[in-house]
């Protein structure tokens, strides 16, 4: 694993108070060592599972000019932060040594450092708001086009790292675990205990899904035949959370990834995932073979392998299954109601469509 908390940026900032044109100037000559922020002064901020600090800025210096006026300061600065401490590592993983190396259009990273002695990580980014560039909405569902597009792109960055060296023993990326491992296991274990789960039955969500996907027993042992059924089939690296609110388009229709939560797994876990959340329900009926076939044929051509048709459409069908879980139990600090609401009934209008109870019994 590649260097991910220079030591001349430590400690990193726990309050925006504290990032400032100091701070900035030492984070952002790990890879600027030449530049030096003058002036630096918090514009706004985005709230969510991590924050994302918008920095309004002046700097001089060689690679002054390749920043910007404004930067994205992006990491865990609120009540919640401490628990999310492997998830907000996990992304500042991708940033340091994950997204130089694989095909994944996402922000250009100016720093991306994990503080040992605290729950920091922080991601200091180029700001993507600017006149022509979309930022995708969980209510805004998208166009066969544009999930196509997204499906392409996947397989680019699937195939290049398809059963990659770097998995062996002793890679780079040897510790990146799957979504059924390591802290992704202790998140799906904290909304399955019984009155967490409860709880989120009884709201929006759970009334937008059928009474037949609420049997917590069931989606327990579901989740892990999933689990198994992944670990056993070829793996590569994922962006881990293809959700709208995660996705941007760029002025010449490229889709962008960011807030990646990159994790080891079957391919199918993140195409499935996308493609019931980016499209309208009535949509997603008439599109997903055709999708699907796109991605597989996508695949192949970037280098990956050639997947048999009728065993890809058994497994996409099947990890429906973990986004009908995370939307059901996704915490309102992270999505509002409405999101979950609707990234659930389309989940659960899924579940239904394929007989999902019947395919993981």
């Amino acid at each position: 694993m590649s260097e991910a908390y220079p030591a001349d940026a430590l400690p990193l900032p726990l309050t925006a108070q504290e990032v400032n044109s100091a701070w900035l100037t030492r984070a952002l000559r790990q890879r600027l060592p030449d530049i030096t922020v003058t002036h630096a002064e918090v514009a706004d901020m985005i709230l969510g599972t991590s924050t994302k600090i918008r920095v309004r800025l002046t700097a001089e210096g060689e690679g002054a000019d390749q920043i910007g006026q404004t930067l994205i300061v992006k990491g865990g600065f609120e009540e919640h932060s401490p628990k999310m401490a492997a998830m907000y590592a996990n992304e500042t993983r991708f940033y340091a040594d994950i997204q130089p190396l694989i095909p994944m259009p996402s922000p250009r990273a100016f720093f991306a450092g994990t503080d040992p002695d605290s729950h920091q990580s922080i991601v200091i980014m180029e700001d993507l708001k600017r006149p022509g560039v979309d930022f995708c909405d969980a209510l805004r569902p998208h166009s066969f086009d544009q999930i196509a597009r997204r499906m392409e792109t996947m397989a680019a960055y699937h195939a290049a790292t398809w059963d990659s060296p770097h998995f062996r023993p002793g890679g780079r990326w040897a510790d990146i675990a799957s979504r059924f491992d390591g802290w992704g296991l202790e998140y799906m274990r904290r909304y399955l205990e019984p009155d967490v789960w409860a709880h989120y039955m009884a709201s929006p969500r759970g009334a937008a899904v059928s009474t037949r996907l609420h049997d917590r027993d069931w989606m327990e042992r579901a989740l892990v035949t999933i689990g198994e059924i992944q670990h056993a089939q070829p793996r590569c690296l994922i962006h881990g959370d293809t959700h709208l609110g995660n996705l941007y388009i760029l002025e010449d229709g490229t889709p962008g990834y960011f807030d990646a939560q990159v994790a080891r797994t079957a391919w199918h876990h993140e195409v499935s995932y996308h493609i019931v959340c980016a499209a309208d329900l009535a949509d997603r009926r008439a599109w997903e073979h055709d999708l699907l076939r796109l991605y597989c044929d996508a695949l192949a051509r970037e280098g990956g392998p050639v997947l048999d048709a009728e065993a890809a459409w058994l497994d996409y069908r099947r990890s429906i299954l973990w986004g009908l879980f995370i939307f059901l139990a996704n915490e309102v600090r992270f999505q509002t109601e409405a999101v979950n609401t609707a990234y659930a009934a389309r989940f659960g209008q899924a579940a239904l469509d394929h007989d999902l109870r019947g395919l993981l019994p």
